[in-house]
């Protein structure tokens, strides 16, 4: 559940990051593009252009991250009652640990469309952080590149109103994970030292249920922490949690991540509002304008001075960014978007639930779709771009047997 040529100022510990390094949810940037020199094949299925298919273990709707070669997502074993941290080297697909983090504690309540490893993984240049909802709490751990856990804390207990199951992604700035817990009573953002994992920070931020990504950016030349939720739509300074401005809009749940252009910032969900909104981010609030378009649980990109979103209907759209106005609007396929759409140079990748992934150009004239693409039965993580690979976590179902796969798509006369 759980999602630019304007330049994100989310600031990572380096850890010898490369133009090949996905660390975090939604990229470097935190704007869910590739890097410059990404150049996948932009046609693929089963039989044409995988380099290899990694079987997962479980679960998982988390989306992979890949640092010095080492692919890391999470997953959930309901049979086994364990949470896990995978790690699978990059260049072939062989998985080189897997390291149980929870044994027991498995969330009883689960939506349909949501998993016990939802959240993203991160790097902070030294170690992977994740996050799980375990024994009805909120729990974040720091493991090594070799699967040693480092360390490990309680944020306390997770009591949502509807039992559905954690799914916001932390977010780094500096040494710190901000994490959120979106719940009616007691919800909050925390942010930790990620030395140690002792809290640095804490504000409150309840009023209903609620799933969306923290986001770092820096807009209207200012660093703010960015999150939607809870019919509002919040700034804060990343350092300390102090509110920067707020404006009543969005929905009660809302589970995309953010994005933004140099003065504005986007939202789009929910339940039980219906709402797409740019708002003037320079303290003032003012929401400049609105629609009734859905992006529930997927997020938006912005290129330029366009917004593009894949709705929940799958009809996808393009609005002038600063004013709202609709460039077009075409439906690229069926009901369910999970994934978040992916900018890969002038391309969108749009994956849908169904695991289709509809190629088309990232132009405000007119949809000109590229090509269909289909892998396994359903896709919930979003699509990653490195160099000339495309790696993609899927589902197969068969006579109600599901089971997950690691995708590495490219031509086989290439190397990663």
């Amino acid at each position: 559940m759980v999602c630019h040529l304007i330049t994100a100022s989310i600031t990572l510990i380096s850890g010898l990051l490369t133009a090949q390094d996905w660390p975090q949810w939604r990229g470097p940037a935190g704007n869910n593009h590739a890097p410059m020199d990404a150049t996948p094949v932009t046609q693929w299925s089963e039989n044409e252009n995988i380099r290899w298919k990694t079987p997962l273990s479980g679960r998982g709707h988390s989306t992979p991250i890949i640092v010095n070669g080492k692919i890391f997502l999470t997953t959930g074993d309901q049979s086994k009652g364990t949470q896990s941290l995978i790690a699978i080297d990059q260049s072939n697909g062989k998985t080189l640990w897997e390291k149980v983090i929870h044994q027991g504690g498995y969330p009883q309540h689960l939506h349909q469309e949501n998993s016990a490893a939802s959240a993203t993984a991160q790097w902070d240049g030294s170690q992977v952080l994740v996050v799980f909802e375990n024994d009805q709490k909120i729990k974040v751990t720091a493991i090594s590149p070799n699967g040693e856990i480092h360390w490990s804390t309680d944020l306390g207990s997770y009591q949502p109103s509807y039992q559905f199951g954690y799914g916001s992604t932390p977010v780094l700035h500096d040494q710190s994970l901000i994490v959120a817990i979106g719940t009616k009573e007691q919800g909050r953002l925390i942010a930790l030292n990620t030395t140690n994992g002792k809290e640095r920070w804490s504000v409150p931020r309840d009023g209903h249920d609620y799933w969306a990504t923290p986001i770092i950016a820096t807009v209207s030349g200012k660093e703010q922490l960015l999150i939607s939720g809870t019919n509002k739509i919040s700034s804060y300074l990343p350092e300390s949690g102090e509110l920067l401005w707020e404006s009543n809009a969005g929905a009660k749940s809302m589970c995309g991540t953010m994005v933004w252009t140099d003065g504005m910032v986007f939202a789009s969900g929910g339940f039980p509002e219906k709402e797409t909104v740019g708002i003037i981010a320079n303290g003032s609030g003012e929401v400049r304008w609105k629609n009734k378009t859905v992006c529930y649980e997927q997020s938006m990109l912005v290129i330029g001075d366009y917004l593009y979103a894949v709705a929940d209907d799958g009809r996808a759209y393009c609005w002038e960014a600063q004013t709202g106005e609709k460039q077009w609007s075409e439906r690229i396929g069926r009901r369910g978007v999970m994934a978040s759409p992916l900018r890969v140079g002038e391309l969108i990748y749009a994956t849908l639930k169904n695991g289709e992934t509809i190629v088309f150009k990232a132009h405000h004239a007119q949809l000109e779709i590229l090509s269909r693409n289909q892998l396994g039965t359903d896709t919930y993580a979003s699509p990653v771009a490195l160099g000339d690979s495309l790696f993609m976590r899927v589902g197969h179902v068969d006579r109600d047997q599901r089971q997950e796969y690691l995708y590495c798509i490219g031509t086989k006369s290439s190397k990663n």
